[in-house]
């Protein structure tokens, strides 16, 4: 069990060069995420960078938990699933315009990479092992 400054770490993630929590999505993608301050109201604000081959597609800090959430592991993972929903949405999934500022880069890795990703991010069905957990814990598969 891996503890990251009081987070114990869901099983499959592990720390990362960056000293950050790291949730190996497969084997050519990682999605680091920190705890990156609170908003006026109280929630946590979240920095993240999804990679691949340790190449940057996305880095931010725009997703925040809900008011009254707490740093834990099941944080973490419902976090790491809101992230990559909205990382991996794709044409017809929302507003064409959620794309505009997307770079060559970013629209080339949604084209490739997206909707296969998208598999991890469900709430009911693990994209690890296909059984009814989130896929960020899973050590079954």
């Amino acid at each position: 069990m891996t503890v990251l400054d009081g987070i114990t770490l869901p099983r499959r993630w592990r720390v990362t060069s960056r000293l950050t929590p790291g949730w190996p999505i497969d084997e050519d993608h990682l999605l680091e995420l920190w705890p990156h301050g609170r908003t006026q109201d109280g929630r946590i604000r979240w920095l993240y960078r999804l990679s691949r081959h340790n190449r940057t597609i996305f880095s931010a800090a725009d997703i925040s938990s809900p008011i009254g959430t707490t740093l834990s592991t099941d944080t973490l993972i419902i976090t790491a699933r809101t992230v990559l929903s909205f990382l991996t949405l794709c044409p017809g999934d929302t507003d064409a315009e959620y794309f505009d500022d997307y770079s060559r880069a970013q629209l080339a890795w949604r084209d490739g990479f997206a909707e296969k990703l998208s598999v991890y991010a469900l709430e009911e069905i693990c994209g690890y092992c296909g059984r009814e957990h989130a896929s960020p814990g899973c050590g079954t598969g």
